[in-house]
């Protein structure tokens, strides 16, 4: 449900066009039923870098992510369940399943920058409340803020959300944590995706890469996503517990 903004955080007016902002993170980025297609790369400091292949069953609120690496194969099977409120990950070589409750939800998957619930495809409206909206300039070019607070604090403190001014796009998400200090920063990147729907292949100018740069460590994590299958309809037994550490 929906978080309800006080008269006190903001007038009606701003507290409506603020949430009517942070809509269009939800709009922006891809939760499609079917098949996606993606590639997490993470690249430390030192330059050294990793890349998994992700492929993402969706189905409604059920989601099930798999990572797989060229030297390991199959390494991560994570299962969502309820939009991200259950999380569970599978680790394929020690065979363990892990419940992610609370705080453990925020951990980073695989050293990158993208903590689970930021994999979960959880909605920013549903769980966090708007209480500023401005105009903030950067390099003389004006931006939309809003600035997010959580409705259950458990890790994140505070987010940041910018938009572009004329086409209203998110562009950055600024993660603050539960000391209030930033500490990584998602930058969202726009361009041509293949997808498939209706025995149709075109290409959709959506979210084509999110970019999340950890201020502490100076690593930077890519989700590049390549191809989104829409015909793909995924077996519901796949989002099942009990099938989770079947490889």
């Amino acid at each position: 449900m929906t978080g309800k903004i006080s008269h006190a955080q903001a007038p009606p007016d701003k507290a409506r066009v603020a949430q009517e902002l942070v809509a269009r993170l939800d709009q922006a980025l891809l939760k499609a039923d079917g098949l996606v297609k993606a590639n997490l790369i993470l690249i430390k400091k030192t330059g050294d870098s990793w890349t998994w292949d992700m492929s993402i069953f969706r189905k409604g609120e059920d989601s099930l992510s798999l990572f797989e690496s060229k030297g390991r194969g199959l390494e991560y099977k994570i299962l969502f369940k309820e939009d991200g409120e259950l999380i569970f990950a599978f680790n394929a070589l020690s065979r363990k399943i892990f419940k992610k409750n609370d705080e453990e939800k925020y951990e980073n998957h695989l050293n990158t920058g993208f903590s689970f619930v930021d994999l979960a495809g959880t909605s920013y409206q549903a769980n966090y409340n708007p209480i500023v909206q401005s105009d903030l300039d950067i390099a003389g070019k004006k931006m939309k803020r809003v600035a997010l607070r959580p409705i259950v604090p458990y890790f994140y403190s505070k987010l940041i959300l910018l938009l572009e001014p004329d086409t209203l796009r998110p562009i950055r998400l600024d993660f603050h944590d539960k000391d209030g200090v930033l500490y990584k920063t998602m930058n969202i990147k726009y361009g041509p995706v293949k997808v498939k729907a209706k025995q149709k292949v075109t290409k959709e100018d959506i979210v084509s890469r999110l970019e999340m740069l950890d201020l502490n460590t100076g690593a930077i994590s890519v989700l590049e996503y390549t191809e989104v299958d829409r015909d793909v309809k995924p077996d519901p037994s796949l989002f099942e517990l009990d099938n989770l550490n079947r490889l």
